[in-house]
């Protein structure tokens, strides 16, 4: 051969099916494993971020339940609302009163102070203070007159004040909570919370923190992150990550800072690069050994193939002169080349000697009736004929021309059997499907419908009956896109009503009542009229066989033509010999 055809489509092949599904594979279990690791590395800091959001939540709760003890005790409440007079309400305040808060400020590194309107107990201890002390700050004053009942606030809360009059600190956050019986208010208990007790968590082997902009940041990432780089983490969603980063961020329920938690994304290591391009190396060694191995499979086959082509160049005599290749000594191999080239071999030789014996071949389908036809062409030599043009096209990679001749072959294979006159409706409609797929490589736009009831499939019919229709309705299919074809069958008394009906090139009422008039009323015969030769020859043969009240009727409609005829039933090969 002149070129190198099947090495190429060999490579192809082995590229489009092999290595391509492979790198996509491949590159699919990546991106995969990266969308995995990603979603493991956000799932981990979620806990990291959940576990800090709960360490600094519980002191906050702490706070609030260290100022919940004081304003719960009925007693210490009772005690801020009655007027202090007499010796024993000192006993009382220092015994009860201050011990009780002593005790609950000892709990932690929180702090409790409590201020009080009733100006008649006297204050000290570094606890218990006047309301002229806090009530001076616009922030307090704006909380002490609204409906709220606490607050948390930060350490600069009374910024406003002159330094030497602030209770506030920057290290601090402070939460107050109103004194009161009914509607009237006593005064404020507040929990001095320092901020390093809020960003401490010991069960974590947590980072420093960096305060941007009211949010704590913890960064368990190896980066060293600007602040400008921190502030668009924190305006950014409430979870997400870069090409390196994951960051989450918390809002406290207490609403004073947020907690942003960061930490490394995992990226591919260097191993795993590594192990990546070795595998990717492994291939293309394997395809190189492939191809290497495989030459003299690819060298054989050629040689068979040219062997094919050299002997349908001499008409199947064997070339004169020498030759460089020859596939005897391939024939004399054990495998499946060896079987080819020996059916090859085989198939040239039968070829040559049905050239030898001058068989007759024509090809008159459309002239005359089936039986002259198949005795006017010898079908073995046809059907071997398509059968090396079918191989031949599935060695080339034509899998659907290939797939058509064969469905030709079995056609002509049913359409050249000379034993048997009658055969089935369903090996009628098989002969149709096999055209269709021989339709198929022409790209025309087309469908069809069978409606065979499956009691009438073994009803037995002359051969050669349905498919001249369809082919009709094929060659004069006009502008109808898509083109469509109906083959149905159904039970007319004692006879089988046959129809096939069409919305291809429609037939005008003076046509169909010429076509109407031959069909019932000329001889029979084996000559054609016009183009349309397959017609005739089923409607001749519908008379030979049936009796002449057998022939076919056409009717339209403008858009679809209709073709119909009955046929006898008659019984099958068991029926006939029985006695």
């Amino acid at each position: 051969m002149g070129e190198n055809r099947l090495f190429k489509k060999f490579i192809i092949s082995y590229f489009c099916f092999v290595l391509l599904p492979f790198a996509i594979i491949l590159t699919g279990v990546v991106v995969y494993a990266n969308r995995l690791q990603l979603k493991n590395d956000i799932i981990q800091n979620e806990n990291l971020a959940s576990q800090m959001v709960n360490a600094v939540s519980r002191q906050g709760e702490l706070a609030e339940n260290m100022c919940d003890s004081i304003l719960q005790n009925q007693s210490i409440l009772n005690f801020f609302d009655k007027e202090y007079i007499s010796s024993p309400d000192l006993t009382y305040y220092r015994t009860t009163i201050y011990e009780f808060v002593k005790t609950t400020n000892g709990m932690s590194d929180i702090r409790l102070r409590v201020y009080l309107e009733n100006t008649s107990i006297p204050m000290g201890f570094g606890i218990f203070y006047p309301m002229r002390y806090i009530n001076q700050g616009k922030v307090f004053q704006s909380f002490y007159d609204s409906g709220q009942e606490s607050v948390w606030l930060d350490g600069d809360f009374d910024s406003e004040l002159p330094e030497n009059k602030r209770l506030g600190s920057d290290d601090t956050y402070h939460f107050l909570h109103k004194i009161q019986i009914g509607n009237r208010l006593l005064g404020v208990v507040e929990a001095m919370v320092p901020k390093r007790v809020l960003t401490t968590h010991d069960s974590l082997a947590q980072p420093g923190f960096i305060v941007v902009d009211d949010c704590y940041f913890y960064n368990y990432s190896e980066q060293s992150l600007t602040k400008d780089q921190l502030r668009r983490l924190a305006a950014g969603d409430m979870a997400g990550h870069t090409t390196s980063l994951v960051y989450s961020r918390y809002e406290l329920p207490n609403g004073l800072f947020d907690i942003v938690i960061i930490s490394p994304r995992s990226q591919i290591t260097f191993l795993a690069a590594l192990a990546i391009f070795l595998l990717l190396v492994v291939v293309l060694v394997m395809l190189a050994g492939f191809f290497s191995y495989n030459r003299r499979l690819i060298e054989d086959i050629h040689h068979c193939l040219d062997e094919m082509a050299v002997a349908i160049e001499n008409d199947f005599n064997p070339p004169a002169g020498l030759r460089s290749f020859s596939i005897d000594g391939i024939s004399k191999r054990k495998d499946e080349i060896s079987v080819l080239a020996r059916r090859i071999t085989y198939l040239l030789g039968q070829i040559r000697f049905l050239l030898d014996q001058k068989i007759q071949k024509e090809t008159a389908a459309k002239e005359a009736v089936l039986l002259a036809l198949q005795h006017q062409i010898n079908p073995h030599f046809l059907y071997n004929t398509m059968e090396v043009f079918s191989a031949r096209m599935e060695l080339a990679g034509l899998y659907e021309e290939s797939g058509a001749v064969s469905a030709f072959c079995r056609m002509l294979r049913y359409n050249l059997n000379t034993k048997d006159l009658m055969s089935t409706l369903e090996d009628e409609i098989a002969q149709v499907k096999y055209y269709i797929a021989i339709q198929r490589i022409r790209d025309i736009p087309f469908e069809i419908k069978f409606d065979i009831p499956e009691e009438l499939l073994k009803e037995r019919v002359i051969r050669f009956l349905l498919e001249p229709f369809v082919e009709n309705s094929f060659k004069y299919r006009g502008n109808a896109s898509p083109l469509q074809v109906s083959v149905s069958a159904r039970m007319l008394g004692g006879q089988i009503e046959l129809l096939i009906e069409n919305n291809g090139e429609p037939v005008s009422a003076d046509r169909a009542a010429e076509l109407n008039e031959r069909f019932k009323n000329n001889p029979v015969s084996v000559k054609s009229h016009g183009a349309r030769v397959g017609l005739n020859n089923i409607n001749s043969r519908l008379k030979l066989f049936y009796g002449d009240s057998h022939y076919i009727q056409v009717n339209s409609d403008g858009k679809t033509t209709t073709f119909r005829f009955l046929v006898e039933r008659r019984p099958d090969a068991a029926e006939e010999d029985a006695p």
